[in-house]
């Protein structure tokens, strides 16, 4: 996978911080002779749905050598890792996609975005005095461990498209290895706690400048996770107020980012949007089931699904705040998609509107694109924060 990537062979540093969260189960290898020349994995989670959470297999590793290109090994693998994903019984699967064409021919649909941001600090005056109960801690791993986790549990309820994690994972994000830091310093590990115990949490690098006029250091903020607004103003105060540092720089934010709400100059932070998770509906039913629904209402769905013909058909949804039922259906459909654009919805990251304007859905019963939008919308735009 390095080679295909352009990367360097890893080292057994990276090797040690790999094998604990590699299942080598759902680790796929193609071999030429003694060589490997395409590879694709699957991490097992719990992905954080609108009213619920559901098994997810999470998508990841996924390569072909320059050498081998164009003989369908690709292909055979997504084959190979959606049927197994199928007969597991896991309805949803996740990947980042290297490049944005290559999946919705295998039915992922593009779920979530993130941003890139950066924060000038000399522009980022706070609106608001900060608070005197604010508790603020540098600590090791050691401790970061456990209450990095708890408060990743307690900002995972509610927040579609967020992954469990669970202390082994977080192990993984502390990992701290040569290869991620780019000439910056290693970790700075930041908690933060209220009465109630760990509820936040950032983790960031600095990477020290100097020039004419001082020093012109950046802040790269890896993650800040915040289970409550006090936690989240709280740790964002913090990462700007760094000393000798001009700008603060963060990918893999939030689109919705409250930031800009909490500083005096509404301007910051600059920000660019990207795509996100890509979610793929391995089983319709069990998905559309699993997850609630804004308002009480039913649809029928028309889905066409070429690489897994088991969601091919009619689907009627009935769904609600307090539950949802999916069944095949003969009744007549209201709206008609591919697999990869009821991916695209599913969290609630996109609209039906949108997509129909895009020519990717069609409408067949008048009004229903509306009553979609109505059922599917969501009180939190979907962010996952962590890559794999």
């Amino acid at each position: 996978m390095r080679r295909a990537f352009g990367a360097s062979l890893p080292t057994d540093e990276e090797l040690a911080a790999s094998r604990e969260i590699t299942e080598f189960d759902r680790t796929l290898a193609f071999f030429d002779g003694p060589e490997i020349v395409a590879t694709a994995g699957i991490f097992s989670y719990e992905l954080t749905v609108p009213g619920g959470l559901l098994p997810c297999a999470g998508v990841t590793r996924v390569s072909v050598l320059s050498t081998h290109r164009r003989r369908g090994l690709l292909t055979a693998m997504m084959r190979r890792q959606l049927d197994d994903i199928h007969e597991r019984g896991e309805p949803l699967a996740a990947l980042y996609a290297s490049e944005a064409p290559i999946y919705g021919r295998f039915g992922y649909g593009l779920a979530t975005y993130q941003a890139s941001v950066e924060v000038q600090r000399a522009h980022a005056t706070f609106g608001k005095t900060a608070s005197a109960n604010e508790q603020l801690s540098l600590v090791d791993v050691a401790t970061a461990v456990p209450a990095f986790t708890r408060a990743w549990e307690q900002s995972t309820r509610g927040q579609p498209g967020m992954l469990r994690l669970d202390e082994r994972w977080v192990r993984n994000l502390l990992a701290d290895l040569e290869l991620h830091r780019e000439g910056a310093s290693p970790h700075y590990r930041v908690l933060y706690q209220d009465d109630t115990g760990p509820s936040g949490f950032a983790i960031y690098r600095i990477k020290m400048d100097w020039d004419a006029s001082g020093p012109n250091g950046t802040l790269r903020l890896e993650m800040l996770i915040a289970a409550s607004p006090e936690a989240y103003a709280a740790l964002w105060r913090h990462v700007l107020g760094v000393d000798l540092t001009a700008r603060v720089t963060a990918e893999m934010r939030p689109i919705d980012e409250p930031l800009r709400f909490l500083l005096a100059d509404s301007r910051q932070p600059k920000t660019r949007v990207e795509d996100g998770l890509w979610v793929r509906l391995v089983d319709v039913l069990k998905a559309l089931a699993g997850r609630r629904y804004a308002v009480d209402d039913r649809l029928v769905f028309g889905v066409r699904d070429q690489f897994c013909p088991w969601n091919r058909g009619r689907i009627e949804l009935q769904g609600g705040p307090n539950g949802a039922q999916a069944r095949s259906t003969t009744a007549s459909p209201d709206l008609e998609l591919d697999a990869a654009d009821l991916g695209a919805v599913y969290l609630s990251g996109n609209r039906f509107w949108t997509l129909q304007r895009a020519g990717r859905i069609t409408e067949l019963r008048q009004g229903a694109v509306a009553r979609a939008d109505a059922m599917f919308a969501a009180d939190r735009v979907p962010w996952c924060p962590s890559h794999f």
